[in-house]
């Protein structure tokens, strides 16, 4: 049994070295090491643009939007202000049968009806062809009779024209003919009546029916006095819950639906069980529009996300009975112009079609609901490929919710309006590499930032790791290496490798809860102390070559395991920087936590300090920088926004007041003062004496110490180093030897090691009292014979 050694140049061994180097090293290391997982896809949609060339490329309702071709649409798209639409709600059964009433002052002028297209005209009136409706139910004063051809209470028959008029028919027939009644004047009255109602003709009209509605407007249902059952509106879900409710003026529901898998707090909850003879009313300016397709592929954006609607963008509403079980229908809530403020903004989808090598794209072409229709951002929302860069397509404006020609929406070169608001600007599709294999699943071109996909176990729940590693420079001039660890990445909609800055959620974001799979920020990747690590020194480091070792364990032990190690040459000499590995494979957590539970995302240090050796592991992440600098405790008990629940380790962590790691120091005892950390087992039959009376020979115990726990203060401990790697204290003369990266440790003809980590000291007080003649330490080994 053998450790697989490697060594790589970054920057070909040449000082100069980038980010960008050190990230190429980095994914060689990786592919080296079979971390990379996935499979590699080129030409993958990530974000549009803006013409403006906004740098933040999500852009849902960002104003440089407005400069597109078809970016400003006028006030041709102003809807008008918030109606209420009316329902009659009665039992036939055991079901629902809805009427739907318009009412207001009878049509007595020309405001209302439209003599030369003998078109009636209602603001979003709701009507379908065919729809039987009586005018002016029950009503007898004949003043409100229009004209000679429209009389009160009776029945006719909707030909739907536009969204805001319709014609009548005397007859189904005609209505499906597109023959109207003639309208020969209007209404001398202007009582205000119910106008329209629908008239039920047969015993299935109007039974449970699907309702449409625009967002923005109110919908109120009349529970008739002689109905048996109370009734009311709920979000996500197929039958009536109780805790699903939707109720009058929803404006608690907010921006964070994972928060509210029981939706059992409400504002103005008045008729939230609306009894018969009550009515309910329902303002849908603060719910989002309804949704049958998931806001991303939740196989590769969001392998975290449970099995709640709210958590992947699907959205639907029912009205219901609460004992009745099948008197229930659904409402659907459409995306319009109302001249309402709204608390989730208007979109319209549009699929491009697939060309070529090019793979269809599902976009959402985000509008401002109450400021004319204006454009406010495209977003993506299916996982394409085989797509050039600056690829040249054209959203038609009427499918769109615009007007055809003018309120097309152009990709391509990505090139500015041609004049201050002249709204002809084109915007840009920007692509990336999905990458797997030899490749890391995302990497900047500019070395900012790279995402490592690692699979644990592809049967689990969250059998998949996504680690972010950013690489900065502090004010020290040492580069940092930042890891944060998810069980999810969102790289879609986001400027991403394309990205011009090495910070925030521009880059991506980790998906999931907050509290359960990321922190505060947004699930943005963390940059603070608990997910640091040295990728160089301090003293002008790109002035020296920098290597990156690796070391993996090789069959029949666990090939997952595999050190990483940062090292700087200089003057010739191998000086480490940090070694770290990351948790792998389904070797961790035996019996302990599974899987299809948590999410692993670990990463183990091994540090030198003096001549005793640290091994710590890290929860990355855990803590929060607020305003990039202000550690926060990581002691959230009961959970909060900054905990990271999900992470396997929080459950060794949680009472961690101090850090977001454990750490075992193993103290180097030969001549040394005894410590309260982990001392290793040694004895010498040349030293162990005392007036010249010792133990025997036999009882020398001089060897590596393998079977080494990544925390003793984890109990049970999740997992243990391959037996390859060893720990081993050291002491030998002269005072001056220096251990290096590399040097050979052999124990035997058969038992041969390398030197991973040194930790030392030289010049110590030895066990045979000379002075300065003795160097101390401990040394983590990788076995090569």
């Amino acid at each position: 049994m053998t450790v697989a050694t490697s060594i790589i140049d970054v920057n070909n061994g040449n000082a100069g070295w980038t980010k960008a180097n050190v990230m190429d090293a980095l994914e060689t290391a990786f592919s080296q090491l079979g971390l990379n997982s996935g499979t590699e896809a080129t030409g993958v949609p990530q974000a549009c643009i803006t013409p403006n060339g906004s740098s933040y490329a999500v852009g849902t309702l960002n104003a440089e939007w407005y400069h597109a071709n078809g970016g400003d649409q006028g006030s041709d798209f102003d809807w008008g202000s918030q109606l209420t639409n009316r329902y009659l709600v009665t039992e036939v059964g055991s079901d629902y049968r809805l009427v739907k009433v318009i009412n207001g002052n009878a049509p007595y002028y020309a405001v209302f009806v439209d003599q030369t297209t003998d078109e009636f005209i209602y603001t979003r009136h709701g009507f379908e062809t065919g729809d039987s409706v009586r005018y002016a139910k029950d009503q007898t004063d004949t003043t409100l009779n229009i004209g000679t051809t429209v009389t009160i209470d009776t029945v006719y028959y909707v030909i739907k024209t536009s969204r805001d008029r319709f014609q009548i028919a005397a007859s189904l027939a005609d209505a499906n003919n597109g023959t109207q009644i003639d309208l020969d004047g209007y209404s001398s009255g202007s009582t205000v009546i119910d106008i329209w109602t629908q008239e039920a003709q047969q015993a299935s009209d109007y039974i449970n029916p699907t309702i449409e509605i625009y967002k923005g407007d109110k919908i109120e249902f009349e529970n008739t006095a002689t109905n048996s059952t109370n009734m009311t509106v709920c979000m996500n879900t197929d039958v009536f819950n109780t805790n699903q409710r939707v109720v009058y003026n929803d404006s608690t529901y907010n921006s964070y639906p994972e928060s509210e898998t029981s939706i059992s707090y409400r504002v103005n909850p008045t008729n939230i069980s609306c009894v018969p003879g009550a009515n309910l009313t329902w303002d849908t300016s603060s719910r989002p529009q309804t949704e049958t397709e998931p806001t991303v592929p939740t196989s590769e954006l969001h392998p975290a996300i449970e099995n709640i609607p709210e958590n992947n963008g699907i959205t639907k509403y029912i009205y219901c009975s609460e004992s009745t079980a099948t008197a229930k229908g659904e409402i659907i809530l459409l995306p319009g112009f109302i001249s309402h403020n709204t608390t989730y903004n208007n979109y319209y989808k549009y699929t491009v079609p697939a060309s070529g090598g090019r793979s269809e794209l599902k976009l959402r072409i985000w509008r401002y609901g109450y400021n004319d229709g204006k454009l406010g951002g495209v977003t993506i929302h299916s996982i394409g490929s085989g797509w050039n860069a600056e690829e040249v397509i054209t959203i038609p404006g009427e499918d769109v919710g615009f007007n055809a020609t003018t309120g097309d929406i152009r990709f391509g070169v990505r090139t500015p309006e041609t004049s201050t608001n002249g709204y002809d600007g084109t915007a840009e599709i920007l692509v990336t590499t999905i990458g797997g294999g030899s490749s890391m699943f995302q990497k900047h071109k500019d070395g900012h930032f790279g995402v490592l996909k690692v699979e644990n176990d592809s049967t689990k729940k969250y059998g998949y790791t996504y680690y972010c590693l950013t690489l900065l420079e502090s004010a020290s001039s040492h580069w940092k290496l930042y890891i944060s660890s998810g069980s999810g990445w969102e790289w879609l909609n986001r400027a991403g490798t394309n990205s011009s800055v090495a910070i925030g959620d521009t880059l991506g974001r980790f998906t999931g809860h907050q509290g359960l799979d990321w922190g505060t920020s947004g699930g943005e990747p963390n940059h603070n102390s608990s997910s640091l690590f040295n990728v160089s020194g301090n003293a002008t480091p790109t002035s020296y070559p920098l290597q990156i070792r690796t070391y993996r364990a090789q069959a029949p032990q666990d090939t997952n395991f595999s050190i990483i190690q940062f090292c700087s040459i200089i003057n010739e000499v191998v000086t480490v920087n940090s070694t770290i590995s990351f948790c792998v494979g389904d070797g961790y957590g035996s019996g302990t936590f599974d899987l299809d539970d948590v999410f692993l995302g670990g990463v183990i240090e091994y540090a030198p300090t003096s001549d005793d050796f640290i091994i710590r592991t890290w929860l990355p992440g855990y803590t929060h920088a607020g305003g990039w600098g202000t550690i926060y405790s990581v002691t959230q008990e009961p959970p909060t926004d900054y905990s990271i629940v999900r992470n396997a380790f929080y459950g060794y962590m949680r009472g961690n007041t101090s850090s977001s790691s454990f750490s075992d120091v193993y103290f180097q005892n030969i001549n040394s003062p005894d410590a309260d950390e982990t001392s290793v087992y040694y004895r010498n039959n040349t030293y162990d004496k005392y007036n010249g009376i010792g133990i025997g020979s036999n009882a020398d115990y001089f060897k590596p110490i393998k079977t080494i726990p990544i925390s003793q203060k984890m109990i049970p401990c999740p997992y243990y180093l391959p037996d390859d790697f060893a720990i081993l204290q050291v002491t030998t003369t002269p005072g001056l030897i220096a251990f290096r990266p590399g040097d050979t440790v052999t124990i035997s003809a058969s038992e041969v090691y390398t030197i991973v980590v040194p930790s030392y000291t030289s010049q110590n007080t030895g066990l045979d009292g000379i002075s300065n003649n003795t160097t101390s330490g401990t040394l983590l080994l990788a076995r090569t014979t």
